[in-house]
């Protein structure tokens, strides 16, 4: 019985340490696809988009982010000559919402802020995912619209986890959900990527179509991307009430 039993504990530990490898192996295929060590180079990036929408067909929305990294992030959305603001520095942040009639910003949520913040997180989940906290397992193949996607599954802490999606061929990372409790309730999060192109020695894709619980199906094209422009922080700083 001890050695039946010692033989099935090898196996699970060879069977972990297999996916641990297959996950960084993933991993570093997918760094190296998407710009190597271009990444490492990038403090700060503004981006900017237009969205369509399926509640609001026919409608033009702008939406624009610039991000610092590790540092503090602000993204606008404009539709009919308004603009929805949310922006976060540390463990502050702050939104003005003119479609609900005020225009005066209001404090966010820690879980608000926390969630914005993730997109100064530049380098994106899985580059230095060790140092981040995460651990990552690769738990097999999924379709993504008629391609076999490897699948690696992110554990963040508490219950924040990510599952993220790569191309065998190319290993461009097509698809994530996104899964987090924002404010006592699970949120969760599907996009799709395409349309990658290189800016800056780095690879982007420039199409995103998502499924957001608040928004239903949008799809976002990116127009601009500039990789460490000059950023005033004063952008990130709650604005005092008219």
């Amino acid at each position: 019985m001890k050695k039946v039993l010692a033989f099935a504990l090898l196996v699970l530990l060879a069977n972990a340490f297999a996916q641990a490898q297959t996950a960084d192996e993933i991993i570093a295929k997918y760094i190296a696809a998407t710009g190597g060590d271009n990444w490492k180079k990038v403090e700060a990036i503004r981006m900017e988009a237009t969205i369509t929408a399926d509640a609001a067909p026919g409608m033009a929305i702008g939406w624009s982010m610039t991000a610092v990294r590790d540092k503090a992030t602000r993204m606008e959305v404009s539709i009919m000559g308004m603009s929805q603001v949310m922006a976060a520095k540390g463990d502050k942040g702050w939104s003005t919402n003119p479609f609900t009639g005020s225009t005066d910003p209001e404090p966010m949520t820690a879980d608000q802020v926390k969630n914005l913040l993730e997109q100064a997180d530049i380098d994106g989940t899985v580059i230095g995912y060790k140092d981040k906290g995460y651990t990552v397992e690769y738990v097999g193949k999924e379709d993504v619209e008629g391609t076999e996607a490897h699948k690696i599954r992110v554990n963040k802490g508490g219950k924040k986890v990510e599952y993220l999606f790569y191309d065998p061929k190319t290993f461009y990372e097509i698809k994530s959900i996104q899964v987090d409790e924002v404010d006592g309730q699970e949120v969760e999060v599907a996009s799709v990527y395409s349309n990658f192109k290189e800016v800056g020695g780095i690879i982007i894709p420039h199409t995103m179509q998502q499924v957001n619980p608040m928004m239903g199906a949008t799809t976002i094209t990116i127009t601009k991307v500039e990789f460490n422009p000059l950023v005033d922080m004063k952008i990130f700083d709650m604005p005092a009430k008219k």
